[in-house]
């Protein structure tokens, strides 16, 4: 299994990480994010897919095992196209793009802050995708960008300089620890 931390713009006209993941070879790519609204009582957990084949049902066991872990409403799984999500229909492969809660939401914002909590989820949704794909391309939502490198996203509730940004690439970071995790175990037990 390969892991591919996916860089540059992902909007409009400049698709990088897009071309980056198909030259990759990815096989599926997850794009982390979080949501956020103007009114602090938004919640709950949504996840978009493409219309690749297995992207759906990927989408549907991520959003389960999300909502499990961080017992927020679930907002479902939606298909990308005609959202804010719909540039993950250029990617060649499967795609999901998480939302996991909205870090406006105080109550909401209080989990991304609690690491045990998000270490959770980055092992499960590691377990939920590991041994499906030879490679796994990460795209970290609003970091990494080339035509706008100071995008981070939303403010986070409870810090002046926490944001979206930052609690996506926690999230993408862990995740890929625990693959790494995974695949190492896998390793040993074939030995």
């Amino acid at each position: 299994m390969r892991i591919v931390k996916l860089k540059g713009d992902y909007t409009g006209k400049r698709l990088e990480r897009q071309t980056q993941a198909k030259e990759s070879k990815c096989d599926i790519v997850l794009s982390f994010h979080f949501n956020a609204a103007s009114s602090p009582n938004a919640a709950g957990a949504e996840v978009y897919y493409n219309n690749k084949p297995g992207a759906k049902e990927i989408a549907e066991k991520l959003l389960s095992v999300i909502v499990d872990i961080l017992n927020v409403p679930n907002r479902g799984a939606k298909p990308s196209a005609g959202t804010r999500a719909a540039f993950i229909e250029n990617y060649h492969c499967p795609t999901v793009l998480l939302e996991p809660l909205f870090i406006t939401n105080p109550s909401e914002a209080r989990l991304v802050h609690d690491l045990p909590t998000i270490q959770r989820l980055a092992r499960a949704i590691a377990k939920t995708v590991f041994g499906r794909f030879k490679c796994i391309g990460i795209d970290v939502g609003h970091k990494f960008k080339t035509s706008n490198p100071n995008d981070k996203g939303a403010r986070c509730v409870f810090s002046q300089g926490c944001t979206e940004a930052f609690h996506a690439e926690l999230l993408a970071d862990m995740t890929i620890s625990e693959l790494r995790t995974l695949a190492k175990q896998q390793e040993g037990t074939s030995k």
